[in-house]
């Protein structure tokens, strides 16, 4: 599972929903963010879903299978905005996965939501979805982050650095920094741990 960071379940600001399906992905978004991860039933997913209750359960019987469905998308979300993504040097792409995955801003209902996830998350040694959806969407934004490093190497923008382990690190600090900041409900601990692992990328990266 991927956290899509700088932005909630839409994608775009006042994107609205397509389909059925999209509409019961914002009630699922909607409804994580009030209640949390352990607290979530299916009628909290229900009261946040404009239309019928029993729509809802047509499409699913559980709260485990709508939100693996969640998950799913979640990470297809992120891999297609990643890959639709057109920068023209590897610094500016750089700072746009950053962003992603640390913003500098976020409301109420984004921090909420993150909090979910992270409880969400947690379950993995025990939820073999959950497990395949982590490691799929971690995949994602590390192999993002070795491209853009290597492209930055190859231009000579960044200094000679093996992109790998680099992008390793960068996301093991990235995650860290958001998991603290989210767990604690501290904006000025995202604030000021983002500022450190830009100043790092400055001083380690950058020619």
């Amino acid at each position: 599972m991927a956290d899509t960071s700088g932005t909630n379940w839409s994608g775009s600001e006042g994107e609205e929903p397509a389909d059925t399906s999209t509409e019961i992905m914002w009630a699922v978004y909607r409804a994580l963010s009030k209640n949390g991860y352990p607290e979530l039933t299916m009628s909290q997913i229900a009261a946040e879903f404009e239309k019928s209750k029993g729509l809802l359960y047509y499409h699913y019987d559980s709260k485990e299978a709508i939100l693996n469905d969640f998950f799913t998308q979640l990470c297809e979300r992120l891999e297609a905005s990643l890959i639709d993504a057109d920068y023209d040097e590897p610094a500016a792409q750089l700072q746009a996965v950053i962003d992603r995955v640390l913003p500098t801003e976020m409301d109420d209902e984004q921090l909420q939501f993150r909090q979910a996830f992270f409880e969400a998350r947690s379950q993995a040694p025990h939820n073999r979805t959950y497990h395949e959806q982590i490691q799929r969407s971690d995949q994602i934004i590390i192999e993002t982050l070795q491209e853009t490093i290597e492209w930055g190497v190859e231009t000579g923008q960044f200094v000679a650095v093996d992109p790998e382990s680099q992008a390793e690190l960068l996301f093991s600090m990235l995650y860290g920094a958001m998991e603290r900041g989210t767990a604690l409900d501290d904006r000025d601990l995202l604030d000021r741990n983002r500022a450190l692992i830009e100043t790092h990328i400055e001083r380690t990266l950058h020619t």
